[in-house]
Formats: structure tokens, C-alpha cells, sequence
């Protein structure tokens, strides 16, 4: 190399990514299968953030995470703000990691049990590929449908919170209130 030139370093595809191309193919998808924000801890997190499956801008910015373009991740990002959760520490998933709407991204539709049947083997890979993995948050009430085979997968910690959509927001009195408090409590009991 010349000197005073710079060597680019290109990222290695990390395990989560190899998992994500897994499925892409797997599947016969695209970006209907969104990879894990750069900016959170991934391989690296204590805690991993699992809701249901992608929405449309999820699949737009090809990317699960806080930063999207969506009322959902506004108000999960301010609720792991105010509990003092930090981006290095988490990695958000999907129980079902594909998109399961229409091809205009107009309408999604709720997780089925078929879906995250058919899901669940993929879980059990993330799950594995995150090693220092203390607790896992299912996040509404369709991610609280692969509690029980996640408690046989790993011996994290399993809580649950409210999802962050506004129509659950909107809906529940203190939802977003009662978020906050469960992720100070895994913060306070994470070792």
C-alpha cells in the first residue's frame, strides 16, 4: 500500500447477518426480511427486543430499528430512552423476521400461528448467536406467542411489555408508563 493511503476496512458479515441471508433465501425474499441496525449491540447485546414481524418501513429502510420512519419506533425509542436502556446493549428482532402485508406495503396483517411456527427455528438462531444475551423482551401480544418455546431454547430472562404502536399506546392507559418500568426493572436486575 502506498504511503499515506488509507486501507478501507470492510465489514464481515456478522452471524446475525448470515442468518438474515439464511432466511432471505430460505424463504425466497428480499428485503421483506430486514437485517439488524449497525448501530445497536447485536452479537454484542445483553437484551434482545423481539416483536412481531416487520412493518413497511422496516422493509423501506432495510432495517429493524428505532431510527425508522414510523410512529412505533418513535415511541419505542423514547420508551428504552427514558428507562436508560442503551443502543449497544440491544437487538431488536421480529419473531416472524419476514414482512407480512401486501406487495404495495398498504396493510400488514397480524402474525398467524402458522407464521411463527414456522418462524420459531429461525429464533432459536438468533437467540444463539447473541452470547451474552441476559433477557429477552417479547414485545406485544403476538411476540408473547413463542414464550413458551424460547424458555426451552435458552436460560435468559423472558418479560413482556406493551407494543409501542399507537393503537395499543392510544388504547391502554399507562402503556407506555408501564414499558418504562419494565425496562428499568431488567436494567436494575441484569447483571
Amino acid at each position: 500500500m502506498p504511503p499515506g493511503s488509507a486501507q478501507l476496512e470492510t465489514a464481515q458479515p456478522s452471524a446475525l447477518d448470515h442468518i438474515v441471508e439464511r432466511i432471505r433465501s430460505q424463504q425466497r425474499l428480499g428485503r421483506e426480511v430486514p437485517g439488524f441496525d449497525p448501530d445497536n449491540g447485536n452479537e454484542k447485546a445483553r437484551f434482545l427486543f423481539l416483536l412481531e414481524a416487520p412493518g413497511p418501513m422496516a422493509v423501506k429502510s432495510g432495517i429493524i430499528s428505532l431510527k425508522n420512519n414510523d410512529q412505533s419506533a418513535r415511541n419505542f425509542s423514547k420508551q428504552l430512552h427514558a428507562a436508560g436502556v442503551e443502543p449497544q446493549d440491544i437487538a431488536l428482532w421480529n419473531v416472524v423476521p419476514w414482512y407480512l402485508g401486501t406487495a404495495q406495503q398498504t396493510n400488514i396483517r397480524a402474525a398467524a400461528g402458522h407464521d411463527v411456527r414456522q418462524a420459531l427455528l429461525y429464533l432459536t438462531e438468533v437467540v444463539k448467536a447473541i452470547p451474552k444475551l441476559n433477557c429477552i423482551v417479547l414485545v406485544g401480544g403476538a411476540a408473547r406467542r413463542a414464550h413458551i418455546w424460547l424458555s426451552q431454547q435458552t436460560t435468559a430472562r423472558i418479560l413482556s411489555c406493551y407494543h409501542p404502536s399507537p393503537k395499543v399506546q392510544n388504547a391502554v392507559p399507562g402503556a407506555a408508563e408501564e414499558n418504562i418500568a419494565i425496562f428499568q426493572y431488567m436494567l436494575a436486575t441484569s447483571k
